[in-house]
């Protein structure tokens, strides 16, 4: 079967005719409007017109598609008239206007991370629409809120309002074990639960409209939001699956059955009948660079890679901090920085840069890699085989680069990308140097953040 699907992201519209494979595939581009009192926000016309820029563009190079699947970012909040259409821009999922509302919520609601899931902000949907109730803003009259550009498509289509679990679950609305809007949560942040959209995950119906240049009747199908949708293309939405993800930041996802737990550090996000856990680094390919900056003479990735071909594989003797930007996890901590400890004078550039993925590395393996089964990895850093290297000794797993390019695009429309490459087995002598490092780098982000 041909698929088209559509990944609405933060930057772009990508379009792609999927039948296992990704046949032909177009991205068309969308502005943000930014301000530093903390405004993101988005036209939702200018969604519709990248698409069906997109749309257009893989019609005209492809098959005709079967049916549609819808993925994107998340967390974004859409409100709309009784007529359906936009009251004013999107409020997008890092917009940080609300942060006394959500302070206000988090008194109010002493439990709302634990009915949610998760530690809750500013960007949460619950205080942004408190945050345009007490404003008087326009778009607090809507008729209909919904919560990513997909869900809008979907609606503009002719389909029901309705927003994938994975969604639902980044709005500081939904109760995470009920799947369903919390009603303490809504009456909090002043919302009408009348005006939420259905939960809901796979088949909408069909299109009403001929929006995208396609037929009335094509069945929509609203997948995940797009870290499931891109997990599902990675490596599955099957509990035990899990990977890393090196790119400008870094994370470990694994999919895991429903269970109740208290929110943590590690992101919970609905994913069908499972739940999708993320432990994210703020900062991995970002460092990566800026190391090679520091320490390379700017070398380009390829040459730095050259410069570690033949360097023994171990333990550098340096502890190193990734955290260039704050950090995520294993430590929440908007002010910590990175940091080298443990330097030597017989430390080159070379060790010093492969101390850094080395952090990378270990900062990840706080979030529990033990296992024996092969760790798929993606994103930038994944063509880098020292890094993979590195990392497959520091968890003492095998790693296998997968591709990444089209992950969310594959996942959403039900496939997974192919593996790339060989496997990368841990070297014995090397996985024996980490033993004890990885307690001690943990306990370095204590002592840094109590350092101020």
């Amino acid at each position: 079967m041909v698929v088209l699907a559509l990944d609405l992201g933060t930057s772009g519209a990508k379009a792609a005719l999927v039948d296992g494979r990704v046949l032909t595939a177009a991205r068309h581009p969308y502005p943000t409007d930014t301000a530093p009192d903390g405004r993101s926000e988005q036209d939702p016309d200018d969604w519709l017109a990248a698409a069906r820029a997109a749309v257009t563009e893989v019609l005209a190079a492809g098959p005709a598609p079967e049916r549609m699947a819808l993925t994107g970012q998340m967390q974004d909040v859409i409100c709309l008239d009784a007529a359906g259409r936009p009251l004013g821009p999107a409020v997008l999922y890092d917009d940080t206007r609300a942060e006394p509302q959500a302070r206000a919520l988090a008194a109010e609601l002493p439990d709302w991370a634990a009915v949610t899931g998760n530690e809750q902000n500013a960007t949460s949907s619950a205080a942004v629409l408190r945050r345009l109730r007490e404003t008087g803003d326009p778009r607090a009259a809507a008729a209909t809120v919904l919560f990513s550009p997909a869900g809008y498509l979907a609606h503009e289509l002719g389909c029901p309002a309705a927003v994938d679990s994975t969604t639902a679950s980044t709005t500081g609305l939904m109760d995470l074990d009920a799947r369903a809007w919390s009603p303490a949560v809504c009456a909090a942040a002043g919302v009408d639960p009348a005006t939420l959209p259905a939960i809901a995950d796979g088949p909408l119906g069909t299109t009403a409209a001929e929006l995208l240049g396609l037929p009335a009747g094509l069945p929509v199908d609203l997948a995940p939001g797009d870290a499931a949708a891109t997990t599902a293309g990675v490596v599955g939405l099957t509990p035990g699956d899990d990977y890393v993800y090196l790119g400008t930041s870094g994370w470990h996802a694994r999919v895991v059955k429903r269970q109740t737990t208290q929110p943590g550090l590690v992101h919970r996000l609905a994913a069908g009948d499972a739940e999708l856990r993320i432990a994210a680094l703020t900062s991995a390919g970002a460092t990566a660079a800026w190391a090679r900056r520091a320490f390379l003479a700017d070398a380009t990735p390829e040459d730095a890679d050259r410069l570690l071909t033949g360097r023994p594989r171990g333990f550098t003797g340096v502890l190193a901090l990734p955290s260039l930007h704050g950090e995520r996890f294993p430590v929440r901590d908007a002010g910590l920085g990175a940091a080298l400890v443990g330097v030597h004078e017989d430390h080159g550039p070379a060790e010093l840069y492969a101390a850094v993925l080395e952090g990378v590395a270990l900062a990840l393996s706080h979030s529990g890699l033990d296992s024996d089964a092969v760790l798929p990895v993606t994103g930038g850093g994944s063509h880098s085989r020292p890094w993979l290297e590195i990392l497959a000794d520091v968890t003492g797993r095998p790693v296998r680069a997968v591709s990444g390019t089209d992950a969310a695009l594959l996942g959403a429309a039900g496939c997974t990308a192919a593996a790339e490459g060989e496997v990368i087995a841990p070297d014995p002598a090397a996985v024996a140097s980490y033993r004890g490092v990885r307690a001690r780098h943990r306990h370095l982000y204590d002592v840094l953040g109590e350092l101020g």
